[in-house]
């Protein structure tokens, strides 16, 4: 990663069972995790990255997963379907 990017760049460990809220981002990415939670929590989870999202910041998730199912859906922009890519609507 160029070194100016990565200044740019936090990296932090988060609990997305047990934690909040803890920055507003701009990219979220999270791949092939949510395929392991129940339908409950994969909801608390995309709601807790809608509400750390800015508006326009993206959420990219794994192959086996989307929103569509989640009761949040509507709160996201279909970016690119077949990567999962969605944005946050303003």
């Amino acid at each position: 990663m160029d070194r100016a990017l990565l200044r740019n760049v936090v990296f932090a460990n988060h609990n997305l069972v047990a934690d909040g809220v803890f920055a507003e981002t701009q990219l979220v990415l999270c791949r092939n995790v949510l395929i392991y939670f129940t339908r409950g929590l994969q909801n608390r989870v995309l709601n807790l990255f809608a509400d750390s999202l800015v508006r326009g910041g993206y959420l990219v998730l794994g192959t086996k997963e989307n929103l569509n199912l989640s009761e949040c859906v509507t709160r996201f922009n279909i970016e690119h379907a077949a990567h999962r890519i969605f944005s946050l609507r303003a």
